[in-house]
């Protein structure tokens, strides 16, 4: 006759191991998690850059233009807020343009002292 291998009773050392691994896969996860949402929460939105961007080549031709009218203009969705005021001295303004997305939040701002020469 076969013998037959009984099964039995799980050694305490193998046990003790799969709790060990259970653990250590946990805390893993976890700073994995605490890792992925401070990325999250630091990067920046797609739109904010956009706006950033948009922001800085408006500032430059404002400054080439040499234009002083306070206005607002869209681009894409998202609604800039322009002025422009006298800065200092003479030949100098404050360029303050705030670009505001759907829901009038603040995407952007961008602050420049700009020097006009010949005005």
């Amino acid at each position: 006759m076969a013998k037959v291998a009984k099964v039995g009773r799980l050694k305490a050392d193998s046990l003790l191991e799969v709790v060990i691994a259970a653990v250590l896969i946990i805390v893993v996860f976890s700073m994995a998690m605490m890792v992925y949402a401070n990325v999250l929460h630091t990067s920046r939105p797609v739109k904010q850059v956009r706006a950033a961007a948009f922001l800085r080549q408006a500032a430059r031709r404002i400054e080439q233009l040499q234009d002083t009218a306070v206005s607002e203009t869209g681009f894409d969705g998202p609604l800039i807020r322009r002025s422009v005021t006298a800065a200092g001295g003479p030949g100098t303004a404050h360029l303050r343009l705030i670009a505001l997305g759907a829901h009038n939040d603040t995407l952007a701002v961008l602050d420049k002292i700009i020097v006009w020469h010949g005005k």
